[in-house]
């Protein structure tokens, strides 16, 4: 059974933005003024007031996402920072991670974040190509990133990660080659290279529809995918979740606390909270969400899932196999009272069989064919 002294993450949503991004579909807004961000500040900083009586576990993490974050100032992050401990009980020495749009910051301003209390950044690139970047609807350009990236190491960050995407409309292998390479060259400790996966109510979704854009075809995503892995576990990048790449000792503490399928409390609007059983969601509008929370009422809260213990088995499965490592069958077992080879022996002998999954000693991973083919793994765990 899975212990109440586990350490959890807290995210930290910051739904602001100075443009939304055309494949975007987190909640965001545009950004309005300064007197909002500081409203938002005081609600977010009353909700962990509010909500420190759901949880008695340390935490291990705290990730200020978005929207973009970078659009409070320093001083802002670190009275949320400040709220954070003053509330909730510290595990270890915690990853503090957020991220940052290369246009709303320069290297001042890191400085600041670090001083506020940050230990780790995530540099939102997604791509070095002017062209890319339009067709995402981002606002930076190449050169700005670029200068962004050199000035980390300066600021006093020994921990950053760099986003990119893969799978963009009109790319190739050599303009993927030629961002994945520029990333390298910044060494940053940790690298996450997502395929574009589109809602349909995005922008991008639409102009896919009309036919003003049209995506790759599979075969050449999958080689992106797999000229990925290949390029960068030449550069000493341990490849240890299916999207995520990290120098050794720098896996993302934050993530992995999901993909271990540990609880994580989520703050601000349109934040989402596991405690273990339910995922729940701090419901929008803004103006609402500031309106109780500067009132001392709590979040209106929207359960999106509610799972019996078959099916938090089955979740832990899935997030766990996202893991290149797999899931430890007796680690496994002490954490959820089940053994998972009687349990869903079938299923995993048919992965097997496929050639999906594999069992080495006391693992199951998923094979390096089925990282690219996960999802069909995953759903026969679900049905």
């Amino acid at each position: 059974m899975i212990s109440n002294s586990e350490p959890m993450g807290i995210y930290i949503h910051i739904p602001f933005c100075l443009h939304k991004c055309y494949y975007c579909d987190f909640y965001s807004l545009p950004w309005a003024d300064q007197d909002t961000l500081e409203q938002y500040t005081r609600s977010v900083i009353n909700e962990l007031q509010l909500r420190q009586v759901e949880s008695n576990r340390p935490f291990a993490s705290i990730y200020l996402g978005g929207g973009t974050p970078s659009l409070l100032s320093p001083g802002q992050v670190e009275r949320i920072l400040e709220a954070v401990y003053k509330y909730y009980r510290p595990y270890d020495e915690p990853e503090i991670s957020m991220e940052v749009n290369p246009a709303t910051v320069n290297l001042q301003g890191m400085r600041d974040l670090r001083r506020a209390g940050v230990n780790r950044l995530s540099i939102g690139v997604q791509s070095f190509s002017d062209i890319e970047l339009n067709t995402l609807g981002r606002i930076h350009s190449g050169r700005e990133a670029s200068v962004i990236l050199g000035n980390v190491h300066k600021a006093g960050f020994d921990n950053f990660n760099i986003d990119l995407i893969y799978g963009l409309p009109g790319q190739t292998l050599s303009t993927w080659q030629a961002n994945l390479s520029q990333a390298v060259d910044f060494d940053p400790e940790h690298i996450s290279a997502y395929l574009l996966q589109l809602e349909p109510s995005t922008p991008m979704a639409r102009k896919i529809r009309e036919g003003t854009l049209s995506l790759l075809d599979d075969e050449l995503e999958s080689d992106l995918y797999y000229f990925t892995l290949e390029f960068l576990q030449e550069k000493n990048y341990g490849h240890y979740e299916i999207s995520n790449f990290a120098i050794m000792n720098r896996q993302c503490r934050h993530n992995m606390l999901y993909w271990r399928g540990c609880n994580y409390l989520g703050i601000g609007a349109g934040a989402v909270s596991f405690d273990g059983r339910q995922r729940t969601l701090n419901q929008p509008p803004l103006e609402k969400y500031i309106e109780d929370l500067l009132t001392s009422r709590p979040p209106a809260r929207k359960i999106l899932e509610s799972m019996d213990s078959r099916q938090k088995v089955v979740d832990a499965i899935i997030m766990g196999l996202r893991l290149t490592a797999g899931i430890n069958i007796e680690e496994f077992k002490q954490r959820f009272e089940i053994d998972i080879l009687k349990e869903h022996g079938k299923t995993i002998s048919n992965c097997q069989m496929q050639g999906l999954l594999e069992r080495v000693k006391d693992s199951i991973y998923l094979t390096k064919k089925a990282y690219f083919l996960s999802n069909q793994v995953f759903s026969q765990f679900i049905s």
